[in-house]
């Protein structure tokens, strides 16, 4: 999926996906001069939110497994003049990062593919890179509440997708995975709770009606005064 990744994902979501992203970066007060890690990173389509609150001041480490997504960041990084990025081809739930090296973490669309063991392992992780006081921020396709709008989404996800997938990649496949995985997960309260065993104070918010969910946590330490106060905004 990944020479069509974001195109696909524009279009099928109408645009929201975008919107969904800078809301999740939104969720952090991101400081210049942050260290932040854009974990599950696809093309990096997060960067360009992260880098207006670093304000060229400041550096992305962006973690994604697939090399194909990684060369794509590659080419996203020379186009991005000024920009601090590190790209790391690594697996997300076993970073080379040091203990407490790191501000902020985001992450976009990645969830779902974890079952609650990978959750918690990818949890514990985060918590392990975070900068003590430091805070998290994780987005993810859901399934609305509401049968009214569940039963088309589903269908739409399940069927129409994969359509519009077939019209980039003539491969039908890989995108009835979106329809599976996003089923099996449900919403970022599912995953709320790995985060509260891994040591975080957890915020789950919604997004769209139930269509997107997010996940805000805060690593307790110095300045936990500081996030306590954005987790009550």
């Amino acid at each position: 999926m990944g020479a069509s990744y974001d195109a696909v994902n524009l279009i099928s979501s109408f645009g929201f996906s975008e919107i969904w992203r800078a809301q999740c970066v939104g969720n952090l007060s991101i400081r210049p001069g942050s260290v932040v890690a854009d974990l599950m990173a696809g093309s990096g389509e997060c960067w360009m939110y992260l880098e207006r609150q670093l304000k060229a001041q400041g550096k992305i480490l962006s973690v994604d497994f697939s090399r194909t997504m990684c060369d794509r960041q590659r080419k996203r990084l020379q186009k991005s003049a000024g920009s601090d990025v590190t790209v790391r081809c690594e697996n997300a739930l076993s970073l080379s990062f040091s203990d407490k090296s790191v501000d902020f973490v985001v992450s976009a669309f990645g969830l779902k593919t974890l079952d609650d063991p990978l959750l918690g392992r990818f949890a514990a992780e985060i918590f392990r890179v975070l900068r003590d006081g430091g805070s998290c921020s994780l987005l993810e396709i859901s399934l609305p509440q509401a049968a009214l709008l569940r039963v088309p989404y589903l269908f739409y996800i399940k069927t129409i997708i994969p359509l519009i997938g077939r019209l980039f990649l003539r491969n039908i496949e890989c995108y009835k995975m979106l329809g599976v995985y996003t089923e099996a997960f449900g919403s970022c309260k599912r995953a709320a709770g790995q985060f509260q065993k891994a040591g975080f104070q957890v915020q789950v918010k919604t997004h769209f009606f139930g269509c997107a969910s997010s996940i805000f946590g805060i690593k307790p330490g110095i300045g936990r005064s500081f996030c306590n106060q954005k987790m009550q905004q």
